[in-house]
Order: C-alpha cells, then structure tokens, then sequence
C-alpha cells in the first residue's frame, strides 16, 4: 500500500513536472516570437526613416520632375544579420485617385474614366456608378447596404485606402486584386503623374484611347519623363484627340465631349507609398506607409501607415 501511495506521488510529481516544463519552453517561444517581431518592426521603421532620406535626396537632386527611371522606383534587398530586408517605394499619384469621384467638379468625367479601367481590366463596369454612389450622399443607397448581411450604412466621404472599395457589392478579393495596381485613394484634387502613370490608367483618361496608344504614350516618355504637362499634350495620341471636336458624337460618353485639361496633369508627385519587409529567421515584420513630401520644401509627413500587409502591392 505504501508502495502504490510513492508511486501514486511520483507520478503527480512527474506530471506537473513535465506541465511546468512545457509551460516554460511554451512561453520562452512566446517572449523569443514577441521580441523578434517588435525586432523586425523596428527594422520596418529604420527602413521607412532611409527611403524618406532617399526621397528628400530625391527632390534636392531634382524637384521639377519625377519619373519611373528613377533610381527611387528600384526595389532593393539588403542583408541584415541575421535576416534581410526589403524595400520599394511606388508613385502614388501614378494610379487612378478613387476620391476624384466625389461630387462636385468633374466627377461625371473621372467615373468615365474609371468605367474605362474597369472595362480595361475587363471587370464589370457598374462598379464605377456604385462607388461614385457610395461617395455622395444624395445617391441615399443606405438601404441597399443595410439589407445585406452583416448590414452597414455607406461612407459618403473620402477614402483613405483603397481597399475600402471591397464594400462595393461585387467588388470581392479577386476583383480587387486586378483593380489594386492601378488604384489609390488621394486627396481628390492631386493631379495624376504622367510619367508613372501606368499604361492601363492612361488609355482610361479617354474611352477612344487604346492599350497601344498607352504604351506610345509611355515610350514617349524616354528615359528621363515628359518635362512638362505639355509635352505630354503634345504626345501623338493625346495631340488627336484635343485636335478631334469636342461636340457629342452619339456615344453619350462624358470623356470624349470634355477635352483633356492641364490641371488634371503633373510631371512630378508629392505623394508616395513605401514598403518594407523584414525576414528574421522566419519572423515577418512589414510597413506600408503613405507619405506627402512638400514640393515646395521636400519636407514629408506620414499620412498612414499599416504594419499588416504582408507584401508590397503588384508592380505594374
């Protein structure tokens, strides 16, 4: 009896033995994983400090023009040890602005152009009326939203990501993922930057613009960007069309009765999306981060950052 009662005691002794030791290894993994993510996020930020630098040296070297051949437009590697990093910096302004949809100005003309991305893309184009719908208030869609499942009531504000287009009904992951490279929320009145702009953002400036048009356009571009609005006016296919009357021609399309205008043009860009990924021993840290830098001075704030994006977005 005594026998069994040691036995019976080393055995309980030998289970909270074992229970306390994996607890322990359980929660040294646990403060190892905590430590090297807060690591990797602060390799993120030191990462996000250098590309501001490189952007300021950027604007110091030439702050009349930006373009895609650019030595800031190169995503780079760099080891760490042990680990390594890897950032890239994207033009923001070279990707359709959601929030040019918002009432006032013209609006009818960026939901065309948008219509001409989307059809582009081959995407339903309906997408285009939902979100100029979901930007304005007096389009009262509240009970279209409401009645799905889970309800909600629409933004009728600007965005701030693009990502918040997934609430469009039948916008879903897929959809995005082929609309993402060419879409960005911005203040509505940022002028989009011709020499980054992608070929599919501008064959959809004009519906009678065409993917080869686009890639004219880009070549013309050369090596060092258009250096002015005008020289980009001047492009061939652009030349034709502000040539072409502006009178309706049947189709009813905003963008093909409204002449392509300066002011919606820029050759240089204010606002850029950095990203950074950070690889320690299979620990990920990441950073995507908004950021306006001043043409005047090339001083920059953050406008937003997100430490859960695990990649940078599609190059274009």
């Amino acid at each position: 009896m005594v026998l069994l009662m040691v036995l019976l005691i080393f055995s309980v002794v030998a289970i909270l033995a074992t229970s306390m030791i994996e607890r322990q290894a359980i929660d040294i993994e646990r403060s190892q994983t905590l430590f090297t993510q807060q690591q990797a996020r602060l390799y993120a930020l030191g990462a996000e400090s250098a590309m501001r630098t490189g952007l300021f040296m950027d604007w110091e070297a030439d702050s009349g023009i930006d373009h895609a051949a650019e030595e800031w437009n190169v995503e780079r590697t760099f080891p760490l040890d042990p680990g390594v990093i890897t950032i890239r910096i994207q033009d923001a302004q070279g990707r359709f602005n959601l929030n040019s949809l918002l009432p006032g100005g013209n609006a009818t003309v960026y939901e065309q152009r948008f219509r001409n991305l989307l059809s582009l893309l081959g995407l339903e184009v309906n997408i285009a009326s939902d979100w100029a719908k979901w930007l304005n208030q007096e389009s009262n869609v509240d009970s279209k939203y409401l009645s799905m499942d889970p309800g909600y009531r629409p933004a009728y504000q600007a965005c701030s990501h693009s990502s918040e287009l997934m609430l469009i009904e039948g916008v879903d992951l897929d959809v995005y993922a082929k609309l993402e490279p060419f879409i960005t929320c911005l203040p509505a009145a940022v002028q989009l930057n011709v020499n980054t702009a992608p070929d599919f953002v501008l064959a959809a400036l004009d519906s009678r613009l065409t993917l080869t048009d686009a890639e004219q356009i880009i070549a013309g571009r050369g090596g060092e960007g258009y250096g002015s609005v005008q020289d980009f006016l001047g492009s061939a296919p652009i030349s034709n069309l502000r040539t072409e009357s502006p009178t309706d021609d049947g189709t009813g399309r905003p963008d093909a009765v409204t002449p392509l205008v300066e002011t919606d043009f820029s050759v240089t860009t204010e606002y850029f999306e950095m990203f950074a990924r950070i690889d320690l021993n299979g620990r990920i840290g990441t950073v995507e981060a908004l950021i306006r830098r001043n043409i005047a001075d090339g001083k920059m704030d953050t406008i937003r950052r997100d430490f859960s994006r695990r990649a940078a977005r599609e190059a274009w």
